[in-house]
């Protein structure tokens, strides 16, 4: 084989493993950037639900183990409405599919006029398809 025919080999060689290497990475970010848009939504649903006291229909978000933790904790939330939920920042860990983050809550006591803020650490765990916090109720004192 001639010297420059090598060169083209090894020169095309590179070219085709640096395209797959390029194609693989790109649709990791896609299948990443699907499962973080399916977080954002449900998290912003979840929000709403905060933000309403629906605090019941909030474990239908939560992972088997936080459910009757939660259901216990509703009634010392009576009383309390929530007036802004804001996450602060989002950390996704693809190896183990937890989304960590703190989250901003404001709210007031209904019957003292009392306005107070709280910061919830919470985790989100992907069970297939679906996001669910592992991190129950915020308390709301």
């Amino acid at each position: 084989m001639h010297l420059k025919t090598r060169q083209y080999l090894f020169i095309s060689s590179i070219i085709v493993v640096s395209l797959l290497l390029t194609a693989c990475n790109t649709l990791q970010r896609i299948q990443t950037s699907e499962i973080t848009g399916r977080f954002d939504e449900t998290f912003n649903l979840y929000s709403k639900h905060l933000r309403w006291s629906h605090f019941k229909q909030l474990t239908t978000f939560m992972t088997p183990e936080q459910i009757a933790p939660a259901l216990e904790k509703i009634q010392s939330l009576e009383g309390r409405k929530i007036s802004s939920v804001r996450p602060q920042a989002w950390i996704f860990d693809e190896k183990e599919n937890v989304m960590v983050g703190d989250v901003d809550i404001d709210y007031y006591v209904v019957d003292r006029g009392v306005i107070r803020s709280t910061t919830q650490h919470q985790t989100w765990r992907l069970n297939g398809e679906t996001w669910q916090l592992d991190s129950g109720l915020p308390n709301l004192p």
